[in-house]
């Protein structure tokens, strides 16, 4: 039996770096994160008419969305982000039941799924372990403003809709803490990649 463990943690703590790192020992990993980045990079047809239908037109030129300009959209009108969340969670939750149904039919013994918003969503229940990375909001901040793809007026209001780190820690079996260096995290996450592999 195949047994599935899900990855979450508030934006900026560390998610990615446990995929890759995970991805590198050999395990199969489903990246959400990836596909929304999928669907913004290379649109269809379907998701062009959507973002022509809600948004003002200077989201969208030659085919190309401007995700920056969304996310500043999105976080004036909660109706249109509910729309967006709905649209683009549809097509992830696909992605992710694809890629599971994969794993199971090659009878992988573990693989995991990364989902930032797993607890805000309430699907943990859906998976046999949840992994949560703890990191501090300092730090997340830190890593955040330094890639350049929010303003911290955005980024606040991202931490605010993401649930607190103590609920995450309540609903989570296995945390790793990442307030440190990035070799110092990769050793916890091997440390707890020993406890789910039990």
């Amino acid at each position: 039996m195949t047994k599935i463990v899900a990855i979450t943690g508030g934006i900026g703590s560390g998610k990615t770096t446990l995929s890759d790192c995970l991805k590198k020992i050999g395990f199969s990993v489903h990246d959400s994160d990836g596909v929304v980045s999928s669907m913004y990079n290379a649109p269809n047809k379907s998701f062009i008419d959507f973002i022509k239908k809600n948004f003002s037109k200077d989201v969208l030129q030659n085919k190309k969305i401007n995700k920056k300009k969304i996310t500043n959209f999105i976080f004036q009108n909660k109706n249109i982000k509910r729309k967006l969340e709905k649209y683009v969670h549809k097509h992830v939750q696909l992605s992710r039941k694809k890629f599971i149904q994969k794993n199971i039919i090659a009878k992988k013994n573990i693989i995991f799924v990364d989902i930032p918003l797993l607890l805000e969503n309430n699907l943990e229940k859906h998976f046999d372990l949840v992994v949560c990375i703890i990191s501090s909001k300092k730090n997340r901040t830190q890593r955040i403003l330094k890639k350049g793809k929010f303003s911290i007026k955005i980024l606040n209001k991202i931490f605010n809709f993401q649930t607190s780190d103590k609920e995450r820690r309540k609903r989570s079996q296995i945390i790793i803490n990442n307030n440190k260096t990035k070799k110092d995290f990769i050793f916890n996450a091997k440390k707890a990649l020993k406890e789910i592999l039990k």
